[in-house]
Parts: C-alpha cells; structure tokens; sequence
C-alpha cells in the first residue's frame, strides 16, 4: 500500500486535497492508496510473458532486415485488438508508406500472423519501448537486443 506522503509528493497535491478525494473521487483516493497491488500483479504477468517468450519454440522467426524494417514504420498499437491484429496494421502502414506491396512485406505479414496473442502482445512491447531509446549508432544492437527471441 503506498503511503499519503508518496502519493501527495509524486502527484504534487496537498493532504487536504488528497483526503477530500475519499469523499469526492473515491474510487481514485481508492485506487491511488492500492497503486502499489496493481504495480505487482502487472510486474508479475510481465515476468510470466517474458518468461514465455523465452522459452517459447515455436515462433515465426524474422530476419533482422525484417525487423528494422517493422521499427521504421512506427506502428501505433494502442488497444488488445490492435495487438491481436498487429500484422493487420503492419500491412497497412506498409502500404502506406511502400504504396505497392512486394514479396518482402508479404513474408514479414506471413510471419506476424502467424505468432500467437501473446507473442504479438510482447512484440508489440517491445516496439514501444524501443521507439523511445532508438539512436542510430546503436540501432542495430538495441534492435537485436529486444527482439532476439523473434531473429533468426
């Protein structure tokens, strides 16, 4: 359970206004005061995905020219379906950006097909996360680093 002190300092509201939310929004003061349940069972399905998919053996395995080429198109996966047609948008933004589909974009939306809701949920992780961190010097190892249970 996080404590009044953490949840006024790191939102930056005073007790008094923290303390009126128990009447007013009792559903945030409730959820505020348990934050730190919510942070542990998420931690927890996290550990169990990553676990997953590294001992999965069964996935589509794309080539790292594959990968960069899925980064570059930057794909917004926001919501569970987006996820769960996560090689639906990637086709879409392919077209988009290639105006005609080749052999190449096929293949990559064979491979993201075929993964798993699971697989695609940690793929789709992992592009955002390295949306955030990409540098071009560093490209190529960051990008072999977060997806190399998905390389060849």
């Amino acid at each position: 359970m996080t404590t009044i002190k953490e949840i006024t300092n790191k939102f930056e509201v005073t007790r008094g206004t923290f303390h009126n939310w128990k009447s007013t929004k009792p559903k945030l003061y409730d959820y505020l005061l348990n934050s730190d349940n919510q942070y542990e069972k998420y931690r927890e399905v996290n550990i169990f995905l990553e676990t997953y998919i590294k001992t999965a053996t069964n996935i589509s395995l794309l080539e790292y020219k594959e990968i960069e080429y899925i980064v570059s198109l930057n794909l917004e996966l926001k919501s569970l379906q987006e996820v769960e047609n996560l090689h639906l948008t990637y086709i879409n933004q392919s077209f988009k950006k290639e105006k005609e589909g080749g052999q190449f974009e096929l293949n990559i939306y064979k491979k993201l097909e075929s993964l798993n809701l699971i697989e695609k949920y940690i793929f789709s992780n992992r592009l955002k996360s390295i949306k955030k961190k990409i540098k071009k010097d560093e490209k190529e190892q960051l990008l072999r680093y977060y997806f190399k249970e998905f390389l060849k």
